[in-house]
């Protein structure tokens, strides 16, 4: 499956994804196609194309838009309801919500990484962070700015614990 993704110019060959300098004489090991050394991935066996690596990388995520709605769905709503307890709670003691953000951030982060059946995703650890930063931007009107300490803490909890367990 050797992808063209190469001009000539002049007697030099240039890869085409970014205007990069030339070939060099680099070739990927899968493909056979040029390659520069701006767009070579190093692996045991050799050099290989960013499309290559790519490729190979894709086999690893098994996650469908379906599960991206569903953690998204669990993020958000656990975000939005442990913020609301703890700006009613906690919303004046900030050094608390330094304690209280991590915890509860990697609690829903391991949710939602339970209940879409630990299957990976390349952006799923984006739409986690996404939908729990939309929660925490709605509660600020209720806690003010210890709202946004906590969703802030909370949702690098969670991004760090997804991308943690995605690396398993």
């Amino acid at each position: 499956m050797a992808t063209r993704n190469y001009v000539e110019r002049d007697g030099k060959i240039f890869c085409d994804r970014r205007n990069c300098p030339g070939s060099e004489g680099l070739r990927c090991q899968r493909t056979n196609v040029p390659i520069c050394s701006q767009c070579a991935v190093r692996t045991p066996v050799g050099y290989i194309s960013k499309d290559a690596a790519k490729q190979q990388a894709d086999r690893y995520f098994n996650i469908g838009v379906p599960d991206y709605v569903i953690a998204a769905g669990i993020a958000f709503f656990a975000t939005l309801i442990s913020g609301f307890f703890i700006s009613l709670f906690l919303g004046g003691i900030w050094l608390i919500l330094f304690f209280v953000g991590a915890p509860i951030g990697a609690a829903i982060g391991d949710i939602t990484w339970r209940t879409i059946g630990h299957r990976r995703g390349r952006y799923t650890s984006r739409v986690v962070g996404g939908a729990m930063i939309f929660a925490t931007f709605i509660l600020f009107p209720i806690g003010g700015i210890g709202t946004l300490i906590f969703g802030g803490i909370a949702t690098v909890a969670a991004v760090s614990r997804f991308e943690v367990a995605i690396r398993r």
